[in-house]
């Protein structure tokens, strides 16, 4: 077996390691400030919320999950980018069609039902989203609503 080089027989590939590792530390450590604070302005919340109710209990509430969990198909964006670019061939979109398009030129099977309800799912999302941002304009409702740019300038009556 051959003998592992020694640190000064290496000094770039040390140096860029010590490099690596004082930054993930420090990383580490600021999140776990981030973190610490955060507990803290939670326990002020939760005494807060005692005062007003003391039968209340704090640990019953669920925590909100923050982002969304991300998906080994689509990178990050993607999904925006495929529903503004459907827009440029279509003047109304429906997102199951959008879905199923880049389900197709991804490679990714129809056959699973879960795996297409999620995907369907993020399309709908993406275009909700975009409708409270003031973006797109629902047209009809349940499940075959479809979306439309919103205009651009107010309308004059």
């Amino acid at each position: 077996m051959e003998k592992l080089p020694l640190p000064n027989d290496q000094p770039v590939a040390v140096n860029a390691l010590r490099n690596m590792r004082s930054r993930i530390a420090g990383e580490i450590e600021m999140h776990s400030r981030e973190i610490d604070r955060l507990r803290a302005e939670l326990v002020h919340i939760d005494a807060t919320m005692r005062l007003f109710d003391p039968e209340t209990d704090p640990d019953d509430i669920p925590a909100l999950r923050r982002y969304p969990r991300r998906t080994e198909w689509f990178a990050r964006g993607e999904v925006t980018q495929r529903v503004y670019e459907a827009f440029r061939e279509a003047e109304t979109i429906w997102p199951r069609e959008i879905a199923k398009a880049a389900m197709a030129a991804k490679g990714v099977p129809d056959t699973d039902k879960a795996v297409v309800r999620d995907i369907v799912s993020r399309f709908t999302n993406v275009c909700y989203d975009l409708t409270r941002r003031g973006s797109l304009v629902k047209v009809g409702s349940g499940p075959g609503a479809r979306w439309k740019l919103a205009p651009t300038e107010p309308e004059l009556i």
